[in-house]
């Protein structure tokens, strides 16, 4: 006992010394960054744009942090790809809008004349005319379509005077080195672009780079998914187990998975907006001609599988089995009468043609959508079809899924109910007509 008593003594300083240095620790990048800001705040971006560098270095995933950095470099006329890249990655969060504008002063700088042209345009969409007027807006657009350069970019000799204040740019990701996995290569999903542009296909991407960024959002779906897995698992044991020093061991495990599977999701929201800024800039370079022209290809090219799914729906006709007779096998029948050496041949159940499991998701009176259920689709439509049709009460119905087996509805409606649409459940539809589950599986063969 006794010794029990000494360990903890000797374990309560060696907590307060982990704590105190983390705490100092968090002290100084504060006290940094206050300092930082205080000189941005004040124009004096020289001595500004070396802290930033080195806060942008050890937080790489802060969007402030990064926009100071990248405004400081514009500021201090060094146009280097780390200010493309830093200003990239703020773009993506709430961070000031006029970081377009910096955007377009970085490609204004190289000369790079269409692409300065469509960040001035899309910072003249979201800035203020108060801000605007600050940033003499007018006077760098009027001569950016003049083709005059005003900058005076500091070669890299001049730069280095700065120290480490640059960042190595990111290497370029080859392909081969990050393959895109077979199973994302034959998934159908819904990724809106722009206001033109929805891609449904991995092999939609133009930007090689926003490919990858959106492979890499999409395996983190399928790491999620198995944390959820796990998760649900453990609570499953917690609940069945009496004995508190196991419960609470569970309980810890428990909460580093949740811990585990929201840092997920953040990374995959963060992944999927970077990968829709960095292709939704490919297509501002090719222009809106381009963009609809695209679009329309994308469109065809859906129609051209959903028929050839049609096609394939369309029962065929049923080959004759040895011992038993053509006429006795019912071309609709659900339930085929098979004589016991065909068992193994043809399936126990044939599935009804245009019977449908479907997993609904919501239902809105003239389509006026809760915020709970806008906040969920907006999140799940980005990986997932969702498919939508007004009754004749003028309900809009939203569903997910069109599956032969309501086993595989149920699955999918356990997924639906993890990622956040709780209210989710199956429905059946035959020739197009709801009908009940407990019917259709009856009409399915029991599945």
């Amino acid at each position: 006992m006794k010794k029990d008593s000494n360990s903890r003594l000797i374990l309560i300083p060696s907590v307060l010394l982990f704590f105190s240095v983390q705490f100092s620790f968090g002290q100084q990048t504060v006290g940094k960054e206050t300092l930082a800001i205080d000189y941005f705040q004040k124009g004096n971006y020289e001595k500004a744009l070396p802290i930033f560098a080195k806060l942008a270095q050890g937080y790489p995933d802060n969007a402030m942090y990064n926009y100071y950095y990248g405004v400081s470099l514009i500021k201090n006329n060094i146009f280097e790809t780390a200010a493309k890249e830093a200003l990239l990655n703020s773009v993506v969060d709430k961070t000031p809008v006029n970081a377009n504008f910096y955007l377009a002063n970085y490609f204004h700088a190289l000369g790079q004349w269409q692409e300065a042209k469509d960040f001035y345009d899309r910072y003249k969409k979201l800035g203020t005319k108060q801000e605007k007027k600050a940033l003499r807006f007018d006077f760098f657009v009027e001569l950016c379509y003049q083709k005059k350069n005003p900058f005076k970019p500091k070669k890299v000799a001049e730069a280095a005077l700065f120290g480490d204040t640059l960042l190595k740019p990111p290497p370029k990701i080859d392909e081969k080195i990050f393959p895109v996995p077979d199973a994302l290569k034959k998934s159908w999903f819904n990724f809106q672009i722009n206001e033109f542009l929805a891609y449904h296909s991995i092999e939609d991407f133009k930007s090689e780079a926003s490919k990858i960024l959106f492979t890499k959002a999409w395996m983190c779906t399928g790491k999620n998914d198995s944390i959820v897995a796990l998760t649900d698992s453990l609570r499953k044991v917690h609940d069945s187990i009496a004995r508190v020093d196991t419960r609470l061991g569970l309980v810890q495990q428990i909460v580093d998975c949740e811990q585990k599977s929201y840092q997920l999701m953040r990374d995959r929201e963060k992944l999927l907006e970077q990968s829709r800024v960095k292709e939704s800039a490919f297509w501002e370079k090719e222009g809106k001609k381009a963009a609809i022209e695209y679009s329309a290809s994308i469109q065809e090219k859906e129609n051209k599988l959903n028929e050839k799914k049609k096609k394939a729906e369309i029962p065929k006709e049923v080959t004759a089995i040895p011992g038993i007779k053509k006429d006795s096998v019912p071309s609709a029948s659900p339930n085929p009468v098979l004589s016991p050496s065909s068992a193994d041949t043809v399936t126990k159940s044939v599935p009804v043609g245009n019977l449908v499991f479907k997993v609904q998701i919501g239902s809105f009176k003239n389509g006026v959508l809760s915020t709970s259920f806008r906040k969920s689709y907006a999140k799940i439509s980005k990986l997932r079809k969702i498919d939508k049709y007004t009754d004749s009460k003028k309900q809009v119905i939203y569903s997910v899924g069109n599956f032969i087996h309501y086993a595989d509805a149920s699955k999918m409606k356990n997924q639906l109910i993890l990622e956040g649409m709780k209210g989710s459940y199956v429905t059946a539809y035959h020739n197009g007509v709801r009908i009940s589950v407990p019917e259709a599986i009856k009409l399915a063969g029991g599945k």
